[in-house]
């Protein structure tokens, strides 16, 4: 243990050295750039000791105050919100029964867990190589697990520390002594999480003899699901509910056990994976502006291949013939979503099943699964009686299913694959048509434009029928519908989002065709326009409304909007829909 600790402090002295040095010579490199003042400097300061010594007291400075500032900053904030809410809910008579410790100590606990999550996400990967890596790795020939364990084992010491000390303001807010001192246990099984997934990716890379670099699509996939979860989270507590303290622990322990499983991928990784991790992720020189960019990866993803038939004519035959040369482009993603969405809905329900069999029984689960099949088939709800968990979680969820259907605009704008079917129109198909004269009159124009909306329609309506499903079941599980012709109303509000949101593509589309031939957006109002849509819809959705009156009311403005966007695509259409290089 002794010689650990003195490896341990010898590395990191090195490390800090290191990062003074390069921290004093890119100083005085800046000044010497400066304009007049950098003429007046001579070269020996590179050599200065005494200024060398300067710098590196105000190197351990600031070292010590970015040890603690920023964990303090996040975990007090997390605190001083916690206990606002704790004392509103108090106020107003929330806390239906639970203590205000235990109601402090969940609010806390789902801030924190959101907070190091997106932190082990967004934060750079632990196996990027650095100026100071590199040096020391493959100048230096130090050994690349001792160095990167070291700088592991000093982050952890920052985080505890920090996060203890931030702990002052939860015990003075009247938190339990367990949250002050199990919030850094749990950050450090979280920081394993995010080590150990990115140490068991990188070796199973290694393995199939490929560059050990972190996945550009599965990092937009955990910012997509984290990003997903704020809204509720914050729709639960402007709604007066919480997230009872045990289901908060299960969460916790549930953290721990795949921490504890990193710790033991971290583990695995040996020196030879750590130099080939920092091998292969070398930071790149930054890319000459001047120098031609290579397009050809866009024009892959949408390449034709093959060749099909149709029977159609017209223009009914050029969608038909672009949607078969295109399907696996056009259909994948929403497919994939629709998709894994009922995996991850029959795994939840195989799981309740499950849980409900080893509670009740056989022959009461076997009644509770004929029951609720028969119940779904009648428009009912899920029996009472049966129902094993009760309380805050079920009555902030049906609140959802009721006032909040607009929230379904989240999931099936992300399904939506209407961008990338009009850019695909574009390249494959409408760049060539463009340069005759008749492919650009205005019956053509609207003709092509009806069809192509339909096509859209027929891509996007399964993910968002898959997301009414999953709101219907919500409201089955939590008392069934209660007016009749509830749960078709939940469809009619997904589909008529979905044909909103299509129509808004294709319309734009048409109006402004933003792409140039290498797939390029050259359009500034396409991308103001862009932006605008974005901020509408996303102050929209926190909107609620009772899903009967949702209904008429998007059923009334998708109308409205289809009927004025096709008079504006025939009006305008003809001089906007342009080729632009």
């Amino acid at each position: 243990m002794k010689i650990m600790l003195e490896t341990f402090r010898k590395t990191l002295t090195k490390v800090i050295h290191l990062r003074s040095i390069i921290g004093y010579n890119g100083l005085v490199f800046a000044l010497k750039k400066t304009p007049l003042i950098g003429k007046l400097l001579p070269d020996r300061l590179y050599s200065t000791t005494a200024l060398k010594v300067i710098y590196w007291v105000f190197h351990i400075i600031k070292e010590a105050f970015m040890l603690f500032i920023g964990k303090i900053f996040g975990l007090g904030m997390i605190y001083l919100i916690s206990l606002f809410l704790k004392t509103e809910y108090v106020a107003f008579g929330m806390e239906k029964g639970i203590s205000e410790g235990n109601l402090f100590a969940s609010f806390a606990l789902l801030f924190f867990i959101i907070y190091a999550l997106c932190g082990i996400v967004v934060k750079k990967p632990y196996f990027k190589c650095t100026t100071e890596k590199e040096y020391l790795v493959f100048m230096l020939r130090m050994d690349p697990a001792k160095l990167n364990i070291t700088l592991f084992a000093y982050d952890l010491a920052k985080l505890v520390i920090g996060y203890l000390i931030a702990g002052i303001v939860a015990i003075i807010a009247g938190a339990p002594v367990w949250l002050w001192l199990g919030i850094p246990v749990l950050a450090v099984f979280i920081k394993f999480i995010g080590i150990g997934s990115q140490a068991f990716s990188f070796r199973i890379k290694h393995k199939r003899n490929k560059p050990m670099k972190e996945n550009a699509t599965l990092y937009v996939i955990k910012v997509s699901l984290l990003a997903m979860v704020c809204p509720f989270v914050f729709m639960m507590i402007m709604n007066g509910f919480y997230i009872d303290l045990p289901i908060m622990l299960a969460v916790v322990a549930l953290l721990v056990l795949l921490g504890t499983l990193g710790f033991f991928e971290i583990k695995r990784f040996n020196s030879n994976l750590h130099r080939r991790a920092l091998h292969d992720n070398v930071a790149k020189p930054q890319v000459d502006m001047f120098k031609d960019v290579d397009n050809t990866k866009h024009f892959k993803k949408i390449k034709a291949k093959g060749t099909v038939s149709s029977k159609k004519k017209g223009f009914e035959y050029l969608n038909a013939l672009f949607v078969k040369r295109h399907f696996g482009m056009l259909m994948l993603k929403p497919i994939l979503i629709a998709a894994g969405t009922l995996i991850i809905l029959g795994l939840f329900i195989a799981g309740f099943i499950s849980s409900y069999y080893r509670e009740a029984g056989g022959e009461a689960c076997m009644e509770m699964v004929l029951t609720s099949l028969v119940n779904i088939l009648l428009f009912k709800g899920f029996p009472n009686e049966l129902l094993l968990v009760e309380g805050t979680v079920n009555e902030f969820f049906r609140y959802l299913a009721q006032y909040h259907l607009l929230v379904l605009l989240i999931p099936i704008s992300i399904s939506d694959n209407s961008f990338k079917s009009t850019q695909a129109m574009y390249i494959n198909c409408d760049n060539s048509l463009m340069t005759f004269s008749f492919f650009k009159q205005r019956d053509k124009i609207i003709k092509l434009f009806d069809i192509r909306l339909k096509q859209l329609l027929k891509i996007n309506i399964a993910p968002a029928i898959v997301f009414a499903f999953v709101a219907n079941l919500v409201l089955f599980y939590t008392g069934g519908q209660d007016y009749p012709f509830q749960y078709l109303v939940t469809y009619l509000i997904a589909i008529t989002i979905s044909v909103f949101y299509s129509m808004i593509w294709l319309a734009m589309y048409y109006l402004f065709q933003p792409f140039t031939t290498t797939v390029n957006i050259k359009s500034g109002v396409y991308n103001v326009v862009r932006i605008i849509i974005f901020m509408v819809l996303s102050i929209i959705v926190w909107i609620p409304s009772h899903s009967l009156v949702l209904a008429a009311i998007l059923v009334v403005i998708t109308a409205l909007f289809v009927f004025f966007m096709r008079k504006l695509v025939y009006k305008k259409a003809p001089k906007t829909w342009k080729i632009k290089t």
